[in-house]
């Protein structure tokens, strides 16, 4: 399992278009998305994206 931190500053009103876009920049890489967590302390906003990534096949041969 992985975990990604996205952080947003102000009134947090864009965290969950930066986690969409996250999430859409790295569909070929995720395997499953396991939890989204968003959370508060003052005027930081942070979200917590837990993930199974995709096992990654090595072709080459040395």
């Amino acid at each position: 399992m992985k975990h990604m931190y996205i952080v947003d500053y102000g009134n947090g009103a864009s965290i969950r278009d930066k986690v969409d876009i996250w999430i859409g920049e790295n569909t070929e890489n995720i395997l499953e998305i396991i939890d989204i967590e968003y959370s508060q302390e003052g005027d930081i906003y942070f979200a917590i994206v837990t993930y199974i990534e995709k096992e990654k096949i090595d072709y080459s041969s040395d």
